[in-house]
């Protein structure tokens, strides 16, 4: 196992053309036309409102626990939306690679889901709001669970090890495809966001702790899905 994959980033490159809308229909899927989704006009109108509305906000800052990410420049800011009928609108700084940090979780839910069905991830990870941080070590010892919900980090380990594969690198590549297919086009990993998490990464290892000290075994293997990521215009 190649150890610099002990942590997915993950890189949607999205060849769209900045401050501008560009329509790309979706590969494979039909071009119908939805009877619910709103007029092309309508979604234009909104995301250039949002777009100037927000363009020069600078309240708040870069997350900075992960210490690469405190460094990207605040003032990149893209929109993207996608209809119901596979129409894609994008405004601002949409070539440029964001890592996407915990959306990736929800495609590890659905993925589990698709393998294991709904009740399975309920019944194992759990749907109750820990009411800590996301990254919480004591969430791990507090919920009943020891996971809460697939969207806190503990539940989204949780959720990767109910991931079918007989190897680590089968699991993997089954995650990546998954994701892949999700974003249209074959995901990559961001070297430079990588090293910098790896080399931070102490609140989940705090995890991996708690779990061998409540159950005796790993349960849960800590491994190169602990902070999932991809890249594309939002965050």
């Amino acid at each position: 196992m190649n150890v610099r994959r002990v942590s997915i980033v993950l890189l949607m490159a999205a060849a769209l053309v900045p401050e501008c809308f560009c329509p790309i229909p979706a590969s494979g899927q039909s071009t119908k036309v939805s009877p619910v989704a709103p007029r092309r006009e309508q979604v234009e109108a909104v995301v250039k409102e949002a777009y100037e509305k927000f363009k020069n906000d600078t309240n708040g800052k870069n997350a900075d626990y992960i210490p690469y990410l405190a460094k990207v420049d605040s003032k990149l800011f893209g929109i993207a939306i996608v209809t119901t009928d596979n129409q894609v609108l994008t405004m601002g700084d949409v070539t440029y690679s964001f890592s996407i940090q915990s959306i990736s979780k929800v495609y590890s839910m659905a993925l589990a889901m698709e393998e294991q069905g709904p009740g399975k991830v309920l019944e194992k990870i759990g749907s109750e709001p820990t009411g800590r941080p996301f990254n919480s070590p004591n969430a791990v010892v507090d919920m009943s669970t020891h996971s809460g919900n697939p969207f806190v980090n503990a539940g989204a380990i949780a959720t990767v090890s109910l991931i079918s594969g007989s190897t680590a690198d089968q699991k993997w590549n089954k995650i990546l495809d998954f994701y892949s297919k999700a974003a249209g086009e074959k995901l990559v990993l961001i070297d430079e966001v990588y090293k910098s998490e790896a080399a931070t990464n102490t609140g989940n290892k705090r995890c991996r702790t708690c779990w061998r000290s409540m159950t005796g075994s790993m349960r849960i293997r800590l491994s190169r899905w602990t902070c999932t990521r991809s890249s594309a215009p939002w965050e």
